[in-house]
């Protein structure tokens, strides 16, 4: 596997087809996609196929303390190539990058279910679980790097 820099465009059919594939494909085209202070990152399989992705962008958040924030959105990974550490690939390498920005934190609204992986990486949970919309149930949680 291969993790690196990717193009916003590249992350449309992964967010799509795992995140919410009942939604038109434009509604996974976030605001901030292609800002300046936007990385993606995506991990690829040995035959070359995009299996995991995930975007960060520059945007603070009030429950959180910190000059320097970052959000994780869009975080997915291919229903086929799943427990192989691809979400900790995609955070280990995007961790390196914050460092160099000088972030102070990570953050993102994390569905329940994905609450136990961003504990074993590390994040922590603020307030209480709230709902997105067609989306689902989810708790806003972060991880400090000073």
């Amino acid at each position: 596997m291969e993790t690196r820099f990717i193009e916003a465009t590249q992350t449309h059919d992964l967010r799509h087809r795992v995140l919410i594939p009942d939604h038109p494909v434009e509604a996974l085209v976030y605001p901030g996609d292609e800002d300046r202070a936007t990385f993606h990152v995506g991990v690829f399989d040995d035959d070359g196929k995009l299996v995991a992705i995930g975007s960060f962008y520059e945007e603070s958040d009030s429950h959180f303390e910190g000059e320097k924030q970052y959000r994780l959105r869009g975080m997915a990974s291919d229903s086929n190539a799943r427990l192989r550490g691809l979400g900790k690939a995609v955070i280990v390498f995007a961790e390196e990058e914050l460092t160099r920005r000088d972030a102070d934190l990570l953050w993102c609204n994390a569905r329940v279910i994905a609450t136990g992986f961003y504990e074993k990486m590390g994040f922590y949970s603020v307030g209480e679980e709230f709902v997105i919309p067609k989306i689902g149930r989810h708790y806003r949680m972060g991880k400090d790097y000073k």
